[in-house]
């Protein structure tokens, strides 16, 4: 029986920009059997924005189900979560284990993050964006941990962050200092650079970067 490896990801933006759950530190690749991918985005808004790729929204049976949800390439999405809701995380990992048939433990083993940044950013100062992306980090690690805690989950929670240690919207030293703030034990940034695609908050242009991989440990 081939092991289960899931991976869950917050604040997805364009189809085109989806993380890369399958790289872990080392510049190594982990391929992974079971993914729940998340975005702030409805399911409606999305499509419009994705006209091309192919969508197979289901519903969740159970009462208390209420987010949107489409099986994309063989992985389980789900739209309109907050990545600082805990009860959102909840909802979303409930959806994806029920339709895997997987217990939430193997969804949360492993996050990640990419660029995340606050709203409005480009009406912010730098030291007032860089305060509010500390927060906003910050505030989705404890989300991560009340979530577990919440799904039972006493395992410990690996949250991964690509964000360059140079990205002026949150410094590396911000970063680590944020998810400290949040409940992380450990911060540590692997020495291999990365190479990705990344996308503005639009949606209107995207290039290939170098870019940083940090690994927070959370424990609920």
């Amino acid at each position: 029986m081939k092991p289960q490896s899931g991976a869950t990801t917050l604040g997805e933006g364009q189809y085109e920009f989806k993380t890369d759950v399958n790289l872990i530190f080392g510049n190594q690749r982990l391929e992974r059997t079971h993914i729940l991918r998340t975005t702030v985005y409805s399911l409606p808004v999305w499509k419009t924005r994705n006209p091309s790729v192919g969508l197979s929204p289901f519903k969740d049976r159970t009462a208390t189900a209420t987010k949107e949800a489409s099986v994309i390439d063989k992985e389980v999405w789900v739209f309109g979560i907050n990545a600082t809701s805990a009860q959102d995380i909840v909802s979303a990992v409930k959806l994806a284990s029920r339709y895997y048939d997987i217990k939430p433990s193997v969804l949360l083993n492993d996050i990640y993050a990419k660029n995340l940044n606050a709203d409005r950013e480009n009406e912010m100062a730098n030291q007032v964006l860089i305060r509010a992306n500390k927060d906003l980090y910050s505030s989705v690690c404890r989300a991560l941990v009340d979530a577990a805690k919440l799904l039972g989950v006493s395992n410990q929670l690996n949250f991964y962050v690509f964000s360059k240690s140079s990205n002026p919207k949150i410094p590396q030293p911000d970063l680590v200092d944020a998810l400290k703030i949040g409940g992380a034990s450990s911060v540590t940034t692997d020495e291999h650079k990365l190479r990705v695609t990344v996308g503005d908050n639009q949606g209107t242009r995207h290039i290939q970067q170098l870019t940083n991989l940090h690994l927070a440990k959370l424990k609920s």
